[in-house]
């Protein structure tokens, strides 16, 4: 197994790159190597079902965007057919290059979709909890139980519907959804109080309490930190003389926040059960999808239009080889686990009931 950090480098670095490029060639390629990391972690992970549903959907919404953006952008040379003018908004040419902008936007946004979920996969409720800085706990908290909300909710919803078609119930109509959207509640009711009473049973959130001129003086030490900061941006945006004093207290506004956040989270005590191990094949991969972002990143400075696509103006992609080769670095992770590894996380109830913290 590789290392929380060692994923979340790579989701960042999969999610950024998503972002800086539309061309569809490059996206095509991520889009490969994030389906294959899928694949391998759906096989590793028994809980990989709860997505399936949840990926399905995003397809079609996905899918959805080619035709709203065919109807919408009119624009283009090669016209597939025509529709009638006097029809509103859709009225006029059906253009290849409006379906071409829409299959990349919806490329683009499955990249993203499917990234995220193996992320979830790979990583699960307590390692979050683990990554979340202590001076903002209880926002990692509540960052890992949304991301496992919907996955536990699918898996939930399939297994009390499978035991309703045991019991001889079938859905034919919109009122038969109600013993199901009943027994969905009363489930996510009981994890709720399972989770409260276990973060209870090992005192989450135990902070320290301050003397009142410490408190005070560490709260105006945040405020003074992040008017340095807003400051320092409005001068860097509509200032053209003293940039320099401008990033000099843009750095020194930083340095400060993250000295409060540092004081804020001594406060905040944590018992560490169980600490993630850092290997070479950390280490191997956290470089990998470094260098991508790097070389993406410097691109993206030096020839910002070498990673857009516009099909109304050029209907062909521009394409360089040494970028996309640079891309399937993102493909390390999948190389660097072994085929044989067979790993029985912790079930999606055990996930909630018992967080590491």
């Amino acid at each position: 197994m590789l290392h929380p950090v060692t994923w979340v480098t790579w989701a960042v670095t999969g999610a950024v790159v998503a972002t800086l490029t539309h061309n569809p060639l490059y996206l095509a390629i991520l889009a490969g190597v994030v389906a294959i990391q899928h694949a391998l972690a759906s096989q590793r992970h028994p809980d990989a079902r709860g997505w399936r549903a949840l990926l399905r959907v995003a397809l079609g919404l996905a899918l959805l965007v080619i035709p709203l953006n065919a109807l919408n952008a009119h624009a283009g040379s090669h016209v597939l057919f025509r529709l009638p003018p006097g029809w509103p908004l859709i009225g006029g040419n059906i253009t290849l290059e409006g379906v071409a902008w829409g299959a990349t936007t919806a490329l683009g946004l499955l990249v993203l979709i499917v990234l995220f979920a193996t992320f979830n996969l790979e990583v699960n409720q307590s390692q979050i909890l683990r990554l979340t800085p202590a001076f903002i706990y209880e926002a990692g908290l509540t960052v890992s139980i949304a991301l496992t909300f919907i996955p536990q909710m699918l898996v939930s919803a399939r297994e009390i519907h499978e035991a309703q078609l045991i019991r001889g119930h079938r859905m034919r109509r919109a009122r038969d959804m109600l013993p199901l959207v009943m027994a969905l509640l009363t489930t996510g009711l009981e994890r709720s109080f399972q989770l409260a009473e276990s973060m209870e049973a090992r005192g989450f959130g135990n902070v320290r309490p301050l003397p009142q001129a410490r408190d005070a003086l560490l709260k105006s030490l945040t405020l003074l930190g992040l008017a340095g900061v807003l400051g320092s941006f409005f001068a860097l945006t509509y200032l053209s003389s003293g940039q320099w004093a401008s990033w000099t207290g843009l750095a020194l506004s930083a340095a400060l926040l993250l000295g409060v956040f540092w004081a804020q989270g001594r406060r905040v005590t944590r018992s560490r059960y169980h600490r993630d191990r850092w290997t070479w094949r950390d280490s191997v991969a956290v470089g990998a999808g470094t260098a991508v972002l790097g070389t993406l990143i410097g691109v993206r400075v030096a020839d910002a239009a070498a990673l857009q696509y516009y099909p109304y103006t050029n209907l062909l992609p521009p394409f360089e080889p040494w970028l996309g080769a640079a891309l399937l670095l993102l493909g390390v992770p999948a190389l660097l686990q072994p085929a044989n590894q067979s790993t029985q996380p912790e079930t999606s109830d055990d996930r909630i009931q018992t967080p590491d913290l």
